[in-house]
């Protein structure tokens, strides 16, 4: 076939990935290197350093120390003057447990099948859980009790006790070595959901009447509504994040009780960004960034990669947390690691950007990756079919968040609070926050910027490939392939990546992609039909040759290409044509498939409800009548919502 113009053809794509392999190398050299002056050092020294691990929920840098003046923090901004600040520090994933898997692992999550939230996946027998090996260098592990991985069972060995019991105080040896995890959940975003006295009893407690913030005195984004549900949602998220400091204090106290403080380096941070609109779940710069603070007692300064009180704008990453404590305790990293060490005394430092993943997000099957350097923030949303915030039952539980439905309904949005609104995204985003500090100034149409949009653009595939992304199979799909075996062993098993990720890009190109991607709905490889499919869906072509490509598909041996063919077909009002395909995903045993499929039913235009109908009983059926088939409950809202959206209960903003 002759190269389309635009085409990333396998030499360039290889080529991308051989700088990206480069780097890596030099990474791992460099780990090797910090390794052995971390065993020289710890032979120099009368004792191992304590680690101690503050784990905070669903917050930005919403602390004094990060310039926050609505922020009441104390302790925190403590520890930020006793050591070290980073203030370019980003998750991995935009919520919890693809997060943290990356944190525990030491692993991007999308190499492992990992991405998708509350997903349980089988790991690869070569992978320890990175407190394993602190264990058996003598640690005593600890993990007070939240640990999400994400993972089918957790390895054995990992901690010598996980559970809300859990404490360095129990470890039968008090000269023992300890690394101890604490996870505060007051902050956890819920906290916008939960009633009024569940919230100050349970969640703010400790609470002094001075420490409340005032409403009318809370700082609004640009990309929220000025109005008092938000005022009232940020208000009490930072009465939270006060809660929680006084839990930090709690910690530093105890380690001061029991002399240790001069013995233990703390680190602090948050899972991933704010639980508000346009933060956690979405993978923009108020979902990923994070604060990170790390202080390193006197007698273990020499660690430590610059002085008390420093602020560090390196990138860097939580999957680097990992790789960082077996560096304090003289270990060096697993290769298998992609996370890399924080601290040295000088040479390489953090990393050229961090990565960020988006994939499935409760009911919701998504693909976004992004990339951030110092100044530019880049997106690529492989499903710019999709909206930006469909409806999904946890988020649509808080307050602000009903308002806000209520208001794009009504058409009162400006700016950058209508973007979450929109019916299509763009197929790629770019940000620079030297001039736009919010990030919400989409560039990536600004012909000044194209050679910082076609660099991050290469970094990312470079990247995708270098770590086999599995986001790029469909999860159906992936679990189809994997079955049962741990999904890494899948993207080591793909010979021809990249060829899957060009033909996922072909859609970037248009109404000019359609040959290509119409030639490639034969191909044998599951994955490069579903791209083909997904591309043809995407850009719309109602073509002879199109419509002939899409039904053909209907009857694939794969679910997840019959899936996209529906929904391309119901994109281009063809719904008797696809509706067949869709019940009959409904049947499908995995049900990650009848998700897939009730979630494109219940996001159609109320004028294709009479059509949809057909589909009602196999809705139901999937669920159960009376709700006894063992569902996870993630899976049985779009269920429930398809129901709801057919018999005309329930419409989306996005269609009006």
């Amino acid at each position: 076939m002759p190269k389309q113009k635009g085409k990333l053809d396998r030499r360039g794509f290889m080529k991308q990935s051989a700088l990206a392999c480069a780097g890596s190398a030099a990474a791992t050299q460099f780990a090797g290197t910090q390794g052995a002056m971390a065993a020289e050092e710890k032979d120099a020294s009368a004792q191992r350093p304590n680690i101690l691990w503050i784990s905070i929920e669903d917050i930005g840098p919403m602390l004094g120390c990060y310039g926050d003046a609505y922020a009441r923090t104390p302790n925190m901004d403590q520890l930020a003057k006793d050591g070290i600040m980073y203030t370019h520090a980003y998750s991995i994933g935009c919520v919890c447990s693809p997060s943290r898997s990356s944190i525990i692992t030491g692993m991007y999550p999308s190499s492992l099948g990992s991405m998708h939230h509350r997903s349980s996946v089988a790991p690869p027998d070569f992978l320890k859980m990175f407190p394993h090996y602190l264990r058996q260098a003598g640690y005593f592990t600890t993990n007070h009790t939240k640990k999400d991985y994400n993972m089918r069972v957790v390895p054995e060995n990992t901690w010598d006790a996980s559970d809300a019991k859990a404490h360095w105080r129990n470890r039968p040896n008090a000269k023992q070595p300890f690394f101890s995890v604490f996870n505060l959940t007051e902050c956890h975003s819920s906290i916008t959901k939960i009633a009024e006295d569940q919230i100050v009893r349970a969640r703010l407690s400790r609470l002094e009447k001075e420490d409340f913030h005032d409403p009318a005195e809370a700082p609004i984004p640009p990309y929220h509504p000025d109005v008092p549900a938000f005022r009232k949602a940020w208000s009490r998220y930072h009465d939270a994040v006060t809660q929680v400091d006084y839990r930090v204090g709690d910690l530093i106290a105890q380690l001061k009780e029991d002399g240790l403080w001069q013995d233990t380096i703390v680190f602090l941070w948050a899972d991933h960004g704010v639980g508000m609109l346009r933060g956690k779940q979405w993978l923009w710069e108020q979902g990923t960034r994070v604060p990170l603070l790390v202080r390193f007692p006197e007698k273990f300064q020499h660690l430590a990669p610059a002085g008390r009180g420093a602020v560090l704008d390196e990138v860097v990453t939580l999957m680097d947390l990992g790789p960082s404590a077996l560096h304090l305790a003289g270990l060096e990293a697993p290769d298998h690691m992609h996370g890399k060490p924080l601290f040295s005394q000088g040479g390489e430092r953090g990393r050229p950007y961090a990565i960020g993943l988006r994939d499935r997000m409760d009911t919701r099957f998504d693909l976004i990756r992004s990339v951030r350097d110092r100044r530019f923030r880049y997106q690529r949303n492989f499903y710019p079919h999709l909206p930006y915030f469909p409806y999904e039952n946890y988020i649509y539980g808080a307050k602000s968040v009903q308002k806000w439905d209520e208001l794009a309904r009504q058409g009162k949005l400006a700016g950058p609070q209508k973007q979450l609104a929109l019916r299509f995204r763009p197929v790629e985003e770019l940000y620079d926050s030297e001039t736009d500090p919010h990030l919400v100034d989409n560039l990536a149409d600004n012909p000044k910027y194209k050679e910082v949009l076609d660099r991050m653009r290469g970094q990312l595939y470079a990247w995708m490939i270098d770590t086999r992304d599995l986001g790029l199979l469909d999860e159906p799909e992936m679990l189809e392939r994997a079955a049962g075996r741990p999904p890494w062993r899948v993207g080591q098993e793909i010979e021809n990546y990249a060829r899957i990720l060009e033909t996922a890009d072909l859609h970037r190109l248009g109404q000019g992609a359609a040959g290509a991607l119409i030639a490639r709905a034969a191909d044998p490889d599951a994955a490069v039909r579903f791209w083909s499919i997904t591309g043809l869906g995407i850009i719309r072509s109602a073509s002879r040759e199109t419509l002939n490509a899409l039904r053909a598909a209907l009857d694939d041996a794969s679910v997840s290409v019959r899936i996209a063919a529906a929904q391309g077909l119901f994109d281009l009002d063809r719904h008797e044509d696809g509706l067949a395909a869709l019940i009959g995903a409904l049947e499908h045993p995995l049900l990650t498939a009848r998700a897939r499929a009730a979630a494109v039913l219940d996001s159609q235009a109320p004028s294709a409800s009479k059509k949809l109908r057909p589909a009602l009983e196999p809705l139901r059926r999937a669920i159960g009548q009376d709700g006894e088939k063992e569902l996870n409950w993630q899976f049985r809202y779009p269920m429930e919502r398809a129901i709801k959206a057919i018999t005309g209960e329930a419409t989306y903003y996005r269609w009006r």
